[in-house]
C-alpha cells in the first residue's frame, strides 16, 4: 500500500494566500456593490429641473433656513416675482408662534418683501395636501407656471406628486432642489440624519404608489 503523499509546506501556503486575497476579493466587491446601492438610493431620490422663468416660486413647508435661502436666491435672481408659501398650522417648539411666521420673516430678512410673499388658503399636512393647495391659489391667481423649492431628499416625490396633480390643468411646474445642501448621493448614509431622512422618504414614496396620500 502506497503512503498518501503530503503537500510541500510552500504549496500549502501559496494556496493560504490564494484564499486570503480571494477572501478580500470578494470583500471588496461586496463592497464596492453595497456603496453602488446606496449611491444609487441617493441619486433616485434628487431631481431638479432646468431653471426657468415662471409666474411664482412656491416653498414648501417642513423645511429649515436652507430652503428659504434657495426661495430668496431665486427671488433675487429674478425667476419668478412672488414666493408663495404653503399654509400650515404648524408651531415653532413649545411656543405658540407660527411656523410660517417665521418663515416669512426670514425670508424678508433676506432682502424679499414681504408683499411679495403670500400663502395659500387652506391648511396643509402633507406633500399632496400641498400640491392641491398650491393649485388652486395657481388657478385663481391665474398664473400658468412655478418652481416648487424644497430639499433634495423630496424632489423626486414632489415632482411625481405635483405632476400628478397638475396633470390636465395647463400650468408648468419645475422642481427646483435646495443647492448646498448637506443631503448628497454620495455621502447620505454617512449620518444619521441622512439614513432618516432616506428611509422616511423611501416609506412615503412606497406609500404614494400603493394609494395612500400622506
Amino acid at each position: 500500500m502506497t503512503q498518501p503523499q503530503l503537500a510541500a509546506p510552500e504549496t500549502g501556503r501559496k494556496r493560504r494566500r490564494f484564499g486570503i486575497v480571494g477572501g478580500l476579493g470578494m470583500v471588496m466587491l461586496i463592497a464596492l456593490g453595497s456603496l453602488g446601492l446606496l449611491w444609487a438610493i441617493g441619486a433616485l431620490l434628487i431631481v431638479s429641473d432646468p431653471l426657468k422663468e415662471a409666474d411664482a416660486i412656491v416653498l414648501l413647508s417642513g423645511g429649515d433656513d436652507q430652503r428659504w435661502t434657495e426661495a430668496a436666491k431665486l427671488y433675487q435672481q429674478k425667476i419668478a416675482p412672488v414666493i408663495i408659501l404653503t399654509e400650515t398650522d404648524q408651531t415653532i417648539g413649545d411656543t405658540s408662534t407660527p411656523y410660517n411666521l417665521l418663515v416669512e420673516n426670514n425670508i424678508s430678512a433676506l432682502g424679499v418683501p414681504k408683499g411679495d410673499i403670500f400663502f395659500t388658503q387652506t391648511v396643509s399636512e402633507t406633500t399632496v395636501d400641498e400640491s392641491h393647495s398650491v393649485l388652486t391659489y395657481l388657478q385663481d391667481k391665474g398664473y400658468q407656471s412655478c418652481v416648487i423649492v424644497t430639499d433634495p431628499f423630496h424632489t423626486f416625490r414632489t415632482r411625481l406628486i405635483f405632476r400628478d396633480t397638475f396633470r390636465g390643468s395647463g400650468i408648468q411646474v419645475a422642481v427646483h432642489s435646495v443647492q448646498g445642501h448637506w443631503y448628497r448621493s454620495t455621502t447620505w448614509f454617512l449620518s444619521a440624519r441622512g439614513w432618516q431622512a432616506t428611509i422616511s422618504e423611501l416609506a412615503s414614496l412606497f406609500g404614494y404608489g400603493v394609494g395612500l396620500r400622506w
